[in-house]
């Protein structure tokens, strides 16, 4: 083979063992949804996704992630999980999941049991929640081939999707990138009002009457060569609540009892009847996604969404509150105890807890020829633009360690092949886990404050390291 060819190979390898991996024993992960959805092109089902959002580094530094949020997020969930046997939790990010394994080894093995009963999901398909403007596409393939190697290889199953709620700005490239690495499914919050949406698209006179700048609620997003995967792309904020029967058109809530003192008056809630309606007659499938959470040091939603979520998807019963009840991070206890029960859960939607994937999966090809399709970036007026060069030296950083371990790894193959050094593949692997926890999407786009990435800049010089030649044997 001619030392060219031996090169170029090199991506095609990738590209297959991801494809291989993508597709290895999916019935292990069907086992992990712990409520079955109806026929979604006759039944209305609304997929609630429970998500706890956690900047690695923003306005704080891994110490205080792996003292505090870390543990807090663990255990908060536990606690939702014994008491409401439904509760789904969605966690994304392989590098946290490693940082518990090592700082909390015990609460790391009672997760592992929760994920094996199906109700805490190693969601996203990634190492991280990482930016997708700065990295090269190598860098995004190996964001899943990593992140959801970790997860097979500690939980016996893996995601179907990839989940950016909280990114800077989406690629055209990256439909073509995710569905080539086996994903089915995407999903973010970040195409809001908020920050400005790009694409002149959506609007009250869109098919869907979405928002303008986002173009379907649930559809088909399409790359620049055709490649495909749905995508989730008004599921509202991660920071949302239960505060009603969702599965029911949202009325006025009740009075509250005499002499309750004044209190903040609810936010109207989602008409999630009438959206969805909207949904399957323009598209066939009666279907729609919703985060539901908090954000942005982890920890999980206030426990009276949980308990309206379990009322509802059991058809059991529940006090509506009459206030507004806060997003705590995952404070248990604050739950509503005084007013009368209501039946929960007989409205036109079916609920359903779910895990991340599941809607992505339920959605089968052939009902994929009436949904609607956008193809184009969905980048950020008010956002993406000056994450494209904030903080440079980082983005720079970046940048050298993405081309030094491509260089070191044909390097290593050839010298391999050639009978040289084995394939150090332990040692890469190590670097491009580094350069891929420097990606996340407050420090690769340089929105953090200067002072967050110095642990992650220190690692830089050690990727760069990592992928340097070996000193030869003596």
């Amino acid at each position: 083979m001619a030392r060219s060819e031996m090169f170029c190979s090199k991506k095609s390898w990738l590209l297959a063992a991801i494809a291989v991996i993508a597709v290895v024993n999916p019935a292990k992960h069907a086992t992990a949804q712990t409520m079955t959805a109806p026929d979604i092109t006759k039944q209305p089902t609304l997929y609630v996704v429970p998500y706890a959002h956690l900047d690695t580094q923003w306005r704080w530094e891994f110490p205080q992630v792996i003292s505090e949020y870390l543990l807090k997020t663990m255990r908060v969930n536990f606690d939702y999980m014994d008491k409401y046997p439904h509760y789904v939790f969605n966690w994304s990010g392989s590098n946290r999941y490693r940082l518990m394994k090592e700082y909390y080894p015990q609460d790391y093995a009672r997760l592992k049991g929760y994920v094996a009963k199906g109700q805490w999901f190693p969601a996203g398909s990634s190492v991280e929640e990482g930016d997708v403007n700065l990295p090269s596409a190598e860098s995004i393939f190996r964001q899943v081939l990593y992140g959801n190697t970790y997860y097979r290889k500690e939980f016996g199953k893996a995601s179907f999707e990839y989940m950016l709620p909280d990114c800077f700005g989406f690629p055209a490239s990256l439909p073509t990138i995710l569905a080539s690495s086996g994903v089915k499914g995407f999903s973010t919050q970040k195409l809001n009002a908020a920050w400005q949406p790009a694409p002149l698209i959506g609007g009250p006179d869109s098919p869907e009457k979405t928002p303008e700048g986002i173009p379907f609620n649930v559809g088909i997003w399409k790359g620049p060569d055709g490649e495909q995967i749905l995508a989730a792309l008004n599921p509202g904020g991660y920071g949302s609540t239960i505060d009603s029967d969702l599965s029911k058109t949202p009325t006025a809530p009740p009075p509250p009892p005499p002499g309750t003192p004044p209190r903040r008056s609810r936010t109207p809630d989602t008409d999630w009847v009438s959206r969805i309606d909207i949904d399957g007659k323009a598209t066939g499938v009666f279907a729609d996604y919703h985060y539901v959470g908090t954000g942005d040091i982890g920890g999980a939603t206030n426990e009276e969404s949980v308990k309206l979520l379990e009322a509802t998807v059991t058809g059991g019963e529940a006090i509506i509150p009459t206030t507004f009840m806060p997003g705590t991070s995952g404070a248990s206890g604050n739950i509503v105890t005084e007013g009368k029960p209501v039946k929960m859960g007989d409205g036109p939607v079916k609920v359903i807890s779910s895990s991340a994937d599941q809607m992505f999966l339920d959605i089968k090809p052939d009902m994929q020829t009436k949904m609607p399709s956008y193809q184009g970036d969905l980048e950020l007026i008010n956002h993406s633009a000056g994450s494209l060069t904030s903080q440079a030296y980082h983005k720079r950083w970046n940048r050298k360690n993405e081309l030094l371990a491509d260089a070191a790894e044909k390097a290593s193959i050839a010298a391999s092949w050639m009978g040289g050094q084995p394939y150090p593949q332990e040692r890469l692997n190590k670097a491009w886990t580094l350069v891929m926890g420097g990606q996340f999407h407050d420090t690769g786009a340089g929105t953090a404050p200067t002072s967050s990435p110095r642990m992650t800049m220190s690692s830089r010089p050690t990727s760069s390291l990592t992928c340097s030649p070996a000193p030869p044997n003596p």
